[in-house]
């Protein structure tokens, strides 16, 4: 049976360019998400040292786990 993995080189982790019009999209796509999400993370970042600098409260309540709704 031959192989389904076509990629060139000799280390198969090596990525290979989308060649099709929908993998070219996948693509754009996972690079949008991954740079949206990492531009959240650094916001989310800020925006919690504030947050605590504000409150003058330390990082020891900052890690503290949020108590979870009781249900009904």
């Amino acid at each position: 049976m031959p192989r389904k993995d076509k990629t060139r080189g000799f280390f198969r982790d090596i990525a290979q360019p989308p060649s099709t019009a929908q993998e070219r999209t996948d693509a754009a796509v996972k690079l949008i998400r991954e740079t949206e999400a990492d531009t959240r993370a650094e916001l989310t970042a800020r925006l919690r040292a504030a947050r605590i600098a504000r409150e003058g409260t330390g990082a020891a309540s900052a890690a503290s786990p949020v108590k979870a709704k009781a249900r009904d």
